[in-house]
């Protein structure tokens, strides 16, 4: 086995050497193209076994002109990062704060079922409808009671300007400039105007209230929302070693804008693909339904977390086909052991490294790995299937298959979180409606565009039939 497992290492580093001199060695001494990578065993080997020369994602200024510096997403690797990384994922994160956050989740989708009633029967555009439900719950978590309906509905609108302004069509050919057609096409966005300008005007006053009210009357021993913890939370002093600093009022702002975004728009994309399969592969929405209502009815639908395992396998497979991001990217630096695997094969290697572009869509339908791989089959997770025992986050010791929320030290901490989001409101969402295509005989258009998330070119219509209480 150890043999085996050393040379499929050196098979990956061989072919990522391949593409590596590919894409650097036409251009000596300018900065490289981003390598694209589409295997998974190469991700791999990059990501799990050389995590130290990946921990870093490349991150250009935004069209404002000022680099983002303030967000876990793009801070570079080192103690500040660990520092607010850390703190969410021992806080707000924490697998056993799932209890705490139970009745506001059941809340949530209940109270999306409550307003998609008013339309059932008739056609529904349902991305509005959801994202309003899960940006609620997220604020929740995030602002705990201390923010307004005004505040919230600032907020929703700054995310889905930043959104909306965020989409691009990529082509496969063009994914290595993936994000500099992002910012080209917002820059030509009248929506993107000002958007950090709008974060800190709309996120910076509900921050300064809470920093004055935890002044005044100090920790009451409720509800401990992600602001709570970025208040008292200290950092390294950069100007100062050695030494800890508070956050300042924008940084806060922006994590909070960056919780409010990861924690909303991944439930989002994800909900809306589920749906819209499940509307055109009616045996597979009634087999999720029976699962779902035979829990109700027992008593046993643990809104803590749901561990229904047919609910489990729709929620992988949409993830397996459709990656709430469409790319990890990574800065990539050259270290020793880097240089020493490379070097065999002649690579050129360029003194500031590159950037190495993950293709997560392509990772997740490999065919060597999957049967069938374009089809939305959840069954493949189930017992006997290809998929069982598949991990959402890939570690040291197991073969990556799909890795929808990237991999390494800079994957996506909300794992956890979000797995439970969704399947809270899947579960109500298929035990309250039956979802079929427009009554027009419209069926839904499975093409994708790429932004910062992988979301529906067109918005998903469906009709919705009110389903009888078993």
């Amino acid at each position: 086995m150890e043999a085996i497992h050393l040379l499929t290492l050196t098979t990956a580093f061989i072919i990522f050497a391949a593409i590596f001199r590919r894409r650097t060695s036409s251009h000596p001494g300018r900065n490289p193209t981003t390598i694209r990578i589409s295997d998974a065993s190469i991700a791999r080997v990059a990501l799990i076994d050389h995590a130290d020369a990946f921990s870093n994602r490349p991150m250009p200024p935004f069209p404002t002109g000022r680099p983002i510096t303030h967000s876990i997403s793009s801070l570079p690797y080192g103690p500040r990062w660990r520092a607010v990384r850390s703190n969410l994922t021992t806080g707000i994160l924490q697998r056993s704060r799932l209890g705490i956050l139970a009745t506001l989740k059941r809340e949530a989708a209940e109270t999306l079922v409550t307003n998609l009633s008013s339309h059932a029967g008739g056609d529904v555009v349902l991305r509005d409808f959801i994202h309003g439900a899960v940006f609620a719950l997220v604020a929740r978590q995030c602002f705990g009671d201390g923010i307004d309906e005004r505040d919230m509905s600032s907020m929703l609108q700054t995310q889905k300007d930043f959104l909306e302004s965020s989409f691009t069509k990529v082509r496969p050919q063009e994914v290595s400039s993936w994000l500099t057609r992002i910012l080209r096409s917002w820059r030509q966005s009248p929506r993107r105007d000002g958007i950090f300008d709008r974060v800190d005007q709309v996120f910076i006053p509900p921050v300064v209230a809470a920093r004055r009210r935890e002044s005044q009357h100090g920790n009451d021993g409720g509800f401990r929302s992600h602001l709570d913890s970025l208040l008292e939370l200290q950092v390294p002093n950069e100007d100062h070693e050695h030494t800890l600093r508070q956050l300042r009022d924008e940084e806060v702002a922006f994590l909070c804008w960056e919780f409010l975004g990861g924690g909303t728009l991944s439930a989002l994309t994800c909900l809306e693909w589920m749906i819209a399969h499940l509307a055109v592969e009616p045996e597979i929405q009634n087999k999720l339904n029976r699962e779902v209502a035979d829990a109700q009815l027992k008593g046993t639908m643990a809104y803590d977390e749901l561990t229904l395992p047919y609910l489990h396998a729709v929620v992988l497979e949409s993830l397996r086909l459709h990656p709430p991001t469409p790319f990890a990217v990574r800065h990539m630096h050259i270290d020793d052991s880097i240089a020493a695997a490379l070097g065999k094969s002649s690579v050129i290697i360029p003194p500031g490294g590159a950037a190495v572009s993950f293709v997560l869509g392509d990772i997740g339908r490999d065919g060597k790995v999957w049967m069938n791989p374009d089809e939305f089959i959840p069954e493949r997770f189930m017992e006997g299937g290809e998929g069982k025992g598949v991990s959402l986050v890939p570690g040291p010791n197991k073969e990556i298959k799909m890795m929808p929320f990237g991999g390494g030290r800079r994957r996506c901490p909300g794992v956890v979180m979000g797995m439970s989001h969704i399947k809270c409101f899947l579960a109500e969402l298929v035990y309250a409606f039956q979802w079929m295509s427009p009554a027009d005989g419209g069926e839904s258009d499975f093409v994708a565009v790429d932004g910062f998330r992988k979301m529906m070119k067109t918005p998903l219509r469906v009709r919705i039939t009110p389903r009888s209480p078993t």
